[in-house]
Order: structure tokens, then sequence, then C-alpha cells
């Protein structure tokens, strides 16, 4: 198990210690909440998702293992997500300190002040079964192109991140099973400086804890090296709530209609993904999902990236 040079352990708070929980975000980019829910709640989410999680396909690409099963739309799948994690005041809090954009500007010589609240910008449950393998390093606001300054010396610039996740697990999560490991502090790190490997902890969890990471944060799954435990994360990433367009087309316009339209105003008006993955509907583009495809495998979106 590799360790962080002079970081041993990834900070593990209460969740009723809301300021010593952003203080560890701050400095590390990441903690886990200590009873952030019940075990209760917990196995009802599970069940919620199981049909789903058992309908999915093997992902055949570079983003997930072929052993991992997914329940996409999973606020819209459970419930109990939706009354019990998604409105979750500890979330709100978090999101409101490091994702929410307050803006101020001049009409005429009148002065607004607006403020952009953070939104859910994708919500999946994963499931990751024996033999599958660690992801690569990454982080998670590479979909929104961040240029990520070296804030290592000035130390961390409150606004400099544009998204969060929050992960709980369906299972308690261990280092054989495939738990999440991370780099405490990489969020400092500039766009230029790559991870390694030997830099990673690892953050086991128990069944009511929940990890949350800031996008920047250079982190991964990891493999899974039992030969029949599952790894299940329910997982909630928010977003800047003005990355979307302002005006809404997509409920304004059937599906006919859209259809219809030249692929090149189809791209124009968003029916197509932005690299790398955003935009997709149970793991299709939009343009698949409207013409009613059913595919037979899952795979990447975006092939460009560079050679391993």
């Amino acid at each position: 198990m590799a360790i962080a040079i002079g970081i041993a352990e990834v900070q593990r708070i209460d969740r009723s210690d809301e300021s010593a929980i952003i203080e560890a975000i701050v400095q590390d980019g990441c903690c886990i909440i200590k009873n952030f829910t019940n075990v209760e709640t917990v196995k009802k989410v599970n069940k919620e998702v199981r049909p789903y999680i058992e309908a999915d396909k093997p992902w055949k690409g570079d983003l997930f293992p072929p052993e991992t099963r997914r329940c996409t739309n999973l606020v819209g799948r459970s419930q109990t997500v939706r009354d019990k994690w998604i409105v979750d005041p500890i979330i709100r809090k978090l999101t409101g300190f490091f994702v929410d954009k307050t803006t101020s500007n001049f009409y005429g010589e009148t002065k607004h002040t607006y403020t952009s609240e953070a939104i859910c910008s994708i919500a999946m449950t994963f499931d990751i079964g024996p033999g599958a393998k660690a992801q690569r390093l990454h982080r998670d606001d590479k979909n929104f192109h961040v240029d990520h300054e070296d804030q290592t010396v000035t130390g961390y610039r409150k606004g400099s991140d544009v998204m969060m996740a929050f992960m709980v697990p369906g299972v308690k999560t261990t280092f054989e099973n495939g738990a999440t490991t991370a780099i405490p502090g990489s969020h400092l790190w500039g766009s230029d400086r790559a991870p390694r490997t030997s830099e990673a902890i690892v953050a086991e969890m128990e069944l009511t804890d929940c990890w949350v990471m800031l996008g920047g944060l250079y982190h991964a799954g990891g493999a899974n090296i039992t030969e029949s435990e599952r790894r299940i994360l329910h997982g909630f990433f928010f977003a800047r709530g003005f990355y979307r367009g302002e005006e809404n087309i997509y409920l304004a316009n059937s599906a006919e209609d859209v259809l219809s339209w030249s692929p090149e105003v189809q791209k124009i008006m968003g029916y197509e993904l932005s690299s790398p993955n955003i935009r997709f509907v149970n793991f299709k583009t939009p343009l698949q999902h409207l013409r009613g495809e059913q595919l037979d495998e899952y795979g990447d979106f975006d092939l460009s990236q560079e050679a391993k």
C-alpha cells in the first residue's frame, strides 16, 4: 500500500464538525465524513439500484474496468437518494463553500450581485467486481477543461475548483476490494505536474462514511483483488450551475424535430458530446438516445487520449 510523503491517513471527521471538514478539504482536497448516513438507508439505496446494476453491460474502453456495472440516473431511480442524500445539508454546505460562484456587475449605475448555485452534474452507482484493475490517477474536472494554477506555495485559493464529488459506500471499502486511492494535497498542483502511484494513499470507508473531494484532486478507483467481493459506491458529482446552456432547448424541441436538423445544427445546439464525457444519456450520445438505438456494448466516447 503506497503512502504519500508526509501524509499517512486521509482525515476522518464527524459530520457535526463542519468547520473542520472545510479546513481538511482546503488543506488536502479531500476527507472522509464520518456518520454521514446510517446502515438502513444504505441498504435501501443498494436495493433500489440493484435491478439497474444487473441490467448494465460491460464497458469496452478505458473509462471503466469491464468488471464494473453502473446505475446511471441515480437520482431519478432511487427515491431514497432523492429524499436523503442529494438534499443533505452537509452536501449543500460544502458545495456552497467550494463550488457556488458569486459575481457583481452594473446595470447602469445600479450594482447587482448574483450567485449561481452548484447543481448535481451526474449521479451514479458503481459496482466493481473481482479482478477489476485500478484506474489511472486522474482529476474529475477534466470535463470542464480547468487550467490549474500551482498553489503549493500560495495555498488554496477559494473558487479555483469548479466541481466536487461525494461517494457513499454501499459496502465496507478496503484496499483489497478496491477502495479509492488519492493524493492529498494534489488539488494544489499545477496542470503540468503528473501524479505518481507512489504518492497515493488508500481511503478505506465504513458503511456510514462519505468520501468528499474537490474536482482538482488526483484520485483513482483501486484494483479489486478479492475473489468474491463487489465494491459498491454511490456517487454524486456537483458542478457550477452555469455550466449549461442559457436556453433549455432540450425541453423546447421534440425528438422528431431535432432528428430533422442537419448534423451541423445538432452539434451547435448541444446534441453531441463535449469531449471527453459531457451530456451522455445512459452511456449513449444524445442523438443515439433520440434515435432509440440499442447498443450491444458500451465504450469510451473520446478516443483521442494520448497513448498509455
